[in-house]
């Protein structure tokens, strides 16, 4: 072996060139190559594998083995994954392929077991749709594939997105906390009536997106309660836990059932890393397409969403005829509602913090869900209004018309 340039650490923590191999051509253990640096974003990879410094329960969660090797750095970073928030460094960490086929199994035995499974989730779940998240610092994404989309509205639903679909069809997920507001889980083909989104949505007028420090809708917070204490098993998929009022969805189920507990899929360290049953440290669509395999789900290719309206709903196109109250939103199969959404109709917000404001539809986007401008007033009593364009998803019709939702969140002007 010839002498090379090495890199070694000494006590104090610098580094200084030496022309060294080690015993039988291994590198000592406070020897690195060079590191390549990356200016931006405090980023920096080293050829030698760094193993995750944390407790094997927090690796691999209380019900995996102390034996199991550690994760190891795939790309690391000093920056805060969420800055202002209680949260981890935004290093990346992937695991050792025999240990992940092992928690795949696991994950596996764990839903076939759970009566009441949930999934909670954050923005890492959507981020090979295109969508960008909050944490990810590193630019190195090779091993996260991702779209390239004009506008977040155009984003299609990623692998783990449909998996998640299937799950619930097989009768194995029942709920689904959405921290995100992108629409994505229902484009999958997850029925709007077991989704729960609680930071708000693009595609629903009545439930506007909820600013960091603003208050979140009363009716889904008493629901996310309700789930919070009926889940067994929670499945946890790309969310940061830094301390959200939401994320009483991952530490519940854990403290109430510890036999299956809470499962963390993540690329980073969290701060709840302590409280999990089972820990992936992987991308969701790796976990998810593993998963499948598993369970022998057979997934349907990625397709962009059409609704399925029964034909004594539809009056003509855009217009429907639909088993709820014209006035309240609500169910009622006496007073059938005739929702029309052709250009130019007037509708009003039932429920929300924009109850009884009026719009008009001004068409559809490209995938054919009903844009609709609503007029707010700039502040309460002023008589001056200011315009808004909202979304309706056309997944709200299918659902009505099968009498799956609780509550439409938008009513024609015309009966009321």
């Amino acid at each position: 072996l010839k002498p090379q340039n090495t890199y070694i650490k000494d006590t104090k923590g610098n580094i200084r060139v030496e022309r060294v191999v080690g015993e039988g051509g291994v590198l000592p253990e406070n020897q690195v190559t060079a590191p390549r640096k990356n200016k931006k974003n405090g980023e920096s990879k080293t050829t030698r594998k760094e193993q995750l410094n944390c407790s094997w329960k927090e690796a691999h969660g209380r019900l995996g083995k102390q034996s199991w090797p550690m994760p190891v750095l795939k790309n690391k970073c000093e920056e805060e994954a969420r800055p202002g928030y209680n949260t981890c460094k935004a290093h990346e960490y992937s695991e050792d392929p025999v240990t992940f086929a092992a928690k795949i199994k696991l994950l596996a035995s764990l839903l076939r077991n759970s009566k009441n499974c949930c999934a909670y989730t954050g923005a890492g779940i959507s981020t090979a749709s295109g969508i960008s998240d909050y944490a990810t610092r590193v630019e190195t994404v090779g091993h996260r594939p991702k779209q390239k989309i004009m506008s977040p509205w155009d984003a299609q639903p990623t692998l783990a997105h449909r998996v998640m679909a299937q799950l619930h069809k097989e009768g194995i997920l029942k709920h689904w906390v959405q921290q995100n507001h992108d629409g994505l889980p229902q484009k999958a083909g997850y029925p709007q009536r077991d989704l729960n989104e609680i930071h708000g949505g693009w595609y629903d007028p009545s439930n506007p997106v909820v600013p960091m420090s603003g208050e979140l809708r009363g009716d889904l917070f008493a629901w996310m309660q309700d789930w919070e204490q009926k889940a067994d098993l929670c499945l946890t998929l790309g969310t940061s836990l830094c301390g959200m009022n939401a994320d009483r969805m991952a530490v519940t189920p854990s403290k109430n059932h510890p036999e299956l507990g809470t499962v963390i899929i993540s690329l980073q360290q969290t701060k709840l890393d302590h409280i999990a049953s089972l820990r992936f440290f992987a991308t969701c669509d790796r976990v998810m397409e593993a998963l499948a395999t598993e369970m022998k789900f057979k997934i349907h290719p990625e397709r962009v969403f059409n609704p399925s309206i029964p034909k004594e709903c539809q009056i003509e196109e855009d217009v429907f005829r639909l088993p709820y109250d014209a006035k309240t939103g609500k169910p009622d199969t006496k007073k059938q509602m005739i929702l029309d959404l052709r250009e130019g109709a007037k509708v009003r917000i039932t429920i929300g913090m924009y109850k009884g404001v009026e719009g008009e539809v001004r068409g559809k986007n490209r995938e054919g869900h009903y844009k609709i401008c609503f007029f707010h007033r700039l502040k309460k009593g002023s008589s001056i209004k200011r315009p808004k364009v909202s979304v309706l998803g056309n997944w709200w019709i299918e659902s009505a018309a099968k009498k799956q939702v609780d509550l439409f969140p938008v009513v024609p002007m015309e009966q009321s």
